[in-house]
């Protein structure tokens, strides 16, 4: 009984229209990777940065896929 209960417990949530978030959450990712990104030092790790751009470029294409860009 008590797996069942922490299996339902762990579950994903999910908004009430079935989605998880879609363009606002693009968006405010897409936004959030670009501001890390800017942010690092000219000192700071490089590869770092470019992660945060390819995470950004990410959101950026799912927003463009959806018409939101």
């Amino acid at each position: 009984m008590a797996s069942s209960r922490q299996n339902k417990a762990s579950a994903p949530k999910q908004s009430s229209s079935g989605k998880s978030g879609g363009a606002a959450n693009w968006r405010r990712n897409f936004e959030r990777y670009m501001a890390l990104a800017q942010n690092l030092g000219p000192h700071d790790d490089e590869v770092t940065r470019q992660s945060y751009y390819q995470h950004a470029e990410h959101y950026l294409r799912m927003m463009n896929d959806a018409g939101q860009g």
